[in-house]
């Protein structure tokens, strides 16, 4: 149902609007690949997809008990948190790297994306890092028992600077009108209705590349978010878990489809 205005290039079907046409090749792709392969990958695409689809439709929503949970942890409440597990407010971000009391987020990992920050800079305390991992992987975990691919959280909001949040509460009504738990190194906020493409090197045997990859990819993200009260649920369940486990306080905004999401503790947990 996703691919039928691409399908019609391999004869699958008619164009659904005047952009409908798919070229042979894709700018990009291998060399030498060839239409037939580009149609075996344009149907494993779409098989895919359509199976995302219905297995995450058996996904139930949250219920009220289960918003009302997620909802507690006011900013208030977080930037209490913040203050005793986190950085001084408005300490110099390069000292605090080189003395190892912030570390920078990675772009892009096989749990996460992070989206581009207007307001924030990359940095969260090791514990704040710790627990980002923690949850990317129950999270996929979660969409291996769903027989799900592994898509990643979608990271959209880290470390800000008193003035970064003062420029940000005059264009967001969301934005704490005080002190913001964003300030400590210690908070972020995670997308719940959008979510990065699973990682994946190839396709029915055929290696992404360029355009090639970025379309396959939009596929899958363009499927999570039409499934992304699904994937809320998942994602909201994880955090309710852990929140339970005293290792996170989370709150479920409603203009901005986020997670606020602050560690509970100073110290990354130690592993075995």
């Amino acid at each position: 149902m996703y691919l039928t205005m691409l399908l019609a290039g391999c004869g699958q079907g008619e164009p659904a609007s005047q952009h409908a046409t798919q070229p042979d090749r894709f700018e990009g792709a291998p060399d030498g690949l060839s239409s037939e392969q580009v149609s075996q990958v344009v149907l494993a695409v779409q098989a895919r997809a359509d199976s995302v689809d219905h297995q995450l439709r058996r996904v139930p929503g949250l219920t009220r008990r289960e918003r009302t949970v997620l909802s507690r942890d006011v900013n208030a409440v977080q930037t209490a948190r913040a203050r005793r597990v986190g950085i001084p407010r408005g300490a110099a971000v390069d000292e605090l790297v080189r003395s190892g009391q912030l570390v920078q987020l990675e772009d892009t990992t096989a749990l996460w994306v992070l989206r581009e920050l207007d307001y924030s800079v990359p940095y969260v305390t090791p514990a704040t890092r710790a627990l980002l991992l923690e949850i990317g992987r129950r999270f996929q975990q979660r969409l291996d028992s769903l027989g799900v691919p592994r898509y990643r959280i979608e990271i959209t909001s880290v470390l800000r600077t008193p003035e970064a949040q003062s420029k940000l509460r005059r264009r967001n009504a969301n934005a704490a009108r005080e002190v913001s738990a964003h300030e400590f190194g210690t908070t972020v906020d995670i997308a719940y209705r959008s979510y990065g493409a699973p990682v994946q090197d190839t396709v029915a045997g055929v290696p992404l590349a360029g355009e090639f990859r970025a379309w396959t990819d939009s596929i899958m993200t363009e499927t999570a978010r039409a499934r992304g009260a699904e994937l809320q649920a998942v994602l909201g369940r994880i955090l309710r878990e852990l929140r339970a486990e005293g290792r996170v306080l989370v709150r479920m905004e409603r203009r901005q489809t986020v997670y606020h999401i602050t560690t509970a503790r100073a110290t990354p947990p130690r592993t075995s």
